[in-house]
């Protein structure tokens, strides 16, 4: 392996060469080898089931993603990432407890960058998830989900949604300590488009065809059966799939007021068509 002369230097002196990676797997690291030990492989698509975030890349994964900011509960959803994280280092031989290639992964730093956005300290444009710690041996992977746009974030990006949605990039860093410094990967970069009511256009179902965005929401005890439209169970509701809300009574401080329920449930033992008086 060719190495810069001129590269900055992070750790300590063991190193063992992992050809078929092409990397030195080292306590002592170049700050681009470091980039390729840690390393964000992908974006996991979950399951329906338990929702866990895949330990190992999967062949089903996600190249974009779309947030619906225009939900008629007046939410601000965040943007939920699930992504598979690998240790690339190879193993030097030694015990588990004293493998001098772990990794200990504690956080990610993600980066936000948007046209005509102004960031402020309630949305700043970089920052960093809450920590954990999770310990990865060498050639191992784990799946972590973190929110790549806070619910702070999507309030300060609403004002400048166009109609034609906003392109929202994420660069994204997975950080962490390996022989007593820090380490961290090289950028994974996720677009996401925000977007008001795009999530809630499209229905191919003719009875909810009339509720499409920026038409108004139907009441949930105007529907019945299930609602086909339901977002994905696994992220927060506004999130990359279609979803339909629907409007029911409420009591707040005594007094009965019309909410939208996002995504709906359907409660009515007949369906009329009636909607609500409030509009998207």
């Amino acid at each position: 392996m060719t190495m810069n002369n001129s590269s900055k230097w992070l750790g300590g002196d063991v190193c063992i060469f992992a050809m078929a990676l092409g990397l030195a797997a080292c306590s002592r690291l170049t700050a681009p080898e470091a980039g390729i030990a840690l390393q964000i492989q992908q974006v996991q698509v979950l399951s329906g089931g338990d929702c866990t975030v895949p330990g190992e890349a999967t062949s089903l994964h996600r190249s974009a993603g779309v947030l619906d900011l225009a939900l008629p509960d007046g939410s601000a959803p965040p943007y939920y990432l699930p992504v598979a994280v690998i240790n690339n280092l190879a193993a030097t031989g030694d015990t588990p407890a004293n493998e001098m290639n772990n990794i200990t992964f504690t956080h990610f730093t993600v980066e936000l960058s948007a046209p005509n956005v102004v960031w402020s300290d309630s949305c700043p444009a970089t920052f960093d998830t809450p920590s954990f710690t999770f310990v990865l041996a060498p050639g191992a992977s784990t799946g972590q989900g973190f929110n790549a746009i806070t619910s702070s974030h999507s309030r300060c990006i609403q004002p400048y949604v166009p109609a034609e949605g906003l392109a929202i990039k994420a660069k994204i860093r997975a950080v962490g300590w390996h022989g007593g410094n820090s380490i961290e990967s090289a950028p994974f970069v996720y677009e996401v488009t925000a977007c008001n009511g795009c999530l809630q256009q499209g229905y191919t179902d003719p009875a909810l065809i009339a509720y499409e965005y920026p038409y108004d929401y139907p009441l949930c005890a105007a529907l019945t059966g299930n609602n086909p439209y339901m977002g994905d169970p696994c992220l927060p509701p506004g999130q990359d799939e279609l979803i339909l809300c629907c409007g029911a009574t409420v009591t707040i401080n005594g007094t009965p007021q019309n909410a939208a329920i996002c995504p709906g449930l359907f409660t009515g033992s007949t369906s009329t068509g009636t909607s609500t008086s409030t509009a998207h």
